[in-house]
């Protein structure tokens, strides 16, 4: 029918009108992500991608243990011939490969045309481990690696080189986890993928300056560097496409934020835990540049400088369209609870509706009673009218944290639930000190009086997943 009415309008779709075979063969030619956009052709082209490879386009080979499994794995690639594959992966332990397998194994994936490259060594750098400067006898993979199709790269536990003045235009995705890496060679592998949309650095401890000032990176949507420990300073001067930027480690010295645009909605900001110092930044003079942010994740060290640091730089930071506030804290003393409070005052959040705060999981209370004649810093008056969601986790029922409670209660007017979970280590004894002890002192402040009629308070163990924070993964352990 579809045919006919176009046949009768004078309109003839020659291409759909070839043999499956052929249209199949068009298809092979094209990158996954094109092929599978035909379906919107007609429907004589929707779903035809799904069979353009006679035998499985992914090719997923992890080497077993023994001394044979690396040559059964490397065989069983020689039979299968040239034929074109989406995803190659390769996983493998530590001593299994030489740097001649590995080679073989990355140039049969470039000359199959590979698009998603995922390079995987177990046990030779991962988490935890002391990387970042390349060890003797360590394997390489040089970048580019040769597949013209090439779109997303993944590297985990091996050495990365460069190739000066490369051009890689198709690749949007790299991840790199426990890769010894130069801070030259990651410049060379930015600056030559110009669509660059995805950057994901975690555990690569041999950088120090992560500097795109020369390179550029106009398409990057997302950039994530976790625990690379030496890196201290980052410089993105022009990323106006930049969404998402989510950072755990050394406080950074260097300007954050000033190459952002409008489209800059996502960030996380974690770094070091109680025993990190306070070196010089210049984060406070960024905030202004994150008015157009919805989700904000920020640990109580940068909270401190940001707190500390606002009145002097600019009187009020409207942080207008923020819908989500993160808070970690690695202590729950009386100048952390100032921060929280000077945090809401200075920084407008007209339109917040979901606040979560990560207290602290030590037991000890940090509260101290002030002796002396000081002013202590005021509760905002406002600004917590929208806010519909709260959430605290590790609540031990400590001082301070029923002053932060008794605030939320108080000037939420909004507030339809109230979620409250005990620490992870003896759940069980955590929620009964929280019916035994805390309950009592709820009554005793008149705590629940100062609660809105549709406010629901709910008590939960640390395994419940109920309302999760847009940023759920936790770069540090508390």
């Amino acid at each position: 029918m579809e045919r006919e009415r176009r046949r009768a309008a004078g309109w003839e779709d020659r291409i759909s009108e070839l043999p499956d075979a052929l249209r199949l063969q068009i298809l092979s030619l094209l990158p996954l992500k094109c092929a599978i956009r035909t379906g919107a052709l007609s429907s004589r082209w929707r779903d035809l991608w799904e069979q353009r490879w006679p035998v499985p386009s992914s090719l997923r080979l992890r080497v077993p243990p023994g001394p044979s499994g690396a040559q059964a794995q490397l065989a069983a690639v020689d039979r299968r011939g040239r034929r074109r594959v989406d995803v190659f992966s390769l996983t493998f332990h530590a001593g299994q490969l030489s740097q001649a397998d590995l080679k073989r194994c990355v140039d049969y994936a470039a000359a199959c045309g590979v698009e998603d490259l995922q390079l995987r060594l177990d046990g030779g750098g991962a988490r935890g481990a002391r990387g970042g400067q390349r060890r003797a006898g360590a394997l390489a993979v040089h970048f580019p690696v040769g597949s013209p199709l090439l779109a997303r790269l993944s590297v985990r536990g091996l050495h990365l080189t460069a190739s000066a003045n490369a051009m890689v235009a198709t690749l949007e995705v790299i991840h790199l986890h426990s890769v010894s890496i130069t801070d030259a060679a990651l410049r060379r592998v930015v600056a030559a993928c110009p669509c660059l949309r995805d950057l994901e650095l975690r555990y690569c401890r041999h950088l120090r300056r992560i500097d795109f000032t020369t390179v550029g990176a106009a398409n990057l949507r997302s950039l994530t560097v976790v625990d690379c420990s030496r890196t201290t300073e980052l410089r993105v001067p022009a990323a106006p496409r930049l969404r998402s930027f989510r950072f755990s480690g050394p406080f950074l010295c260097s300007n954050l934020f000033s190459g952002v645009g409008d489209s800059f909605q996502d960030l996380y900001l974690c770094s070091g835990g109680p025993e990190a110092g306070l070196p010089p930044t210049n984060l406070p003079s960024a905030v202004p540049h994150l008015a157009n942010i919805t989700t904000l994740t920020i640990c109580s060290i940068a909270l401190q400088y940001v707190s500390a640091s606002l009145a002097t730089i600019v009187k009020e930071t409207n942080l207008r369209r923020l819908k989500e506030l993160q808070l970690l804290m690695f202590g729950m003393a009386n100048s952390n609870l100032a921060d929280i409070f000077s945090f809401l005052k200075t920084c407008s959040c007209p339109q917040l509706e979901r606040l979560f705060v990560q207290l602290p999981t030590n037991t000890h209370d940090s509260f101290t009673r002030n002796y002396l004649d000081v002013a202590e810093e005021e509760q905002p008056e406002d600004g917590l009218e929208n806010l519909r969601l709260a959430k605290m986790t590790n609540f031990k029922g400590h001082h301070n944290e029923m002053r932060l409670l008794d605030f939320l209660l108080t000037k939420a007017s909004c507030l339809k639930k109230l979620f409250l979970v005990a620490p992870k280590e003896d759940h069980s004894q955590g929620l009964r000190k929280i019916q035994s002890d805390v309950l009592p002192l709820f009554r005793k402040a008149e705590i629940l009086e100062r609660a809105s009629a549709g406010t629901q308070i709910v008590f939960s163990g640390p395994d419940s997943s109920q309302a999760q924070p847009l940023h759920s993964e936790v770069f540090i352990r508390f």
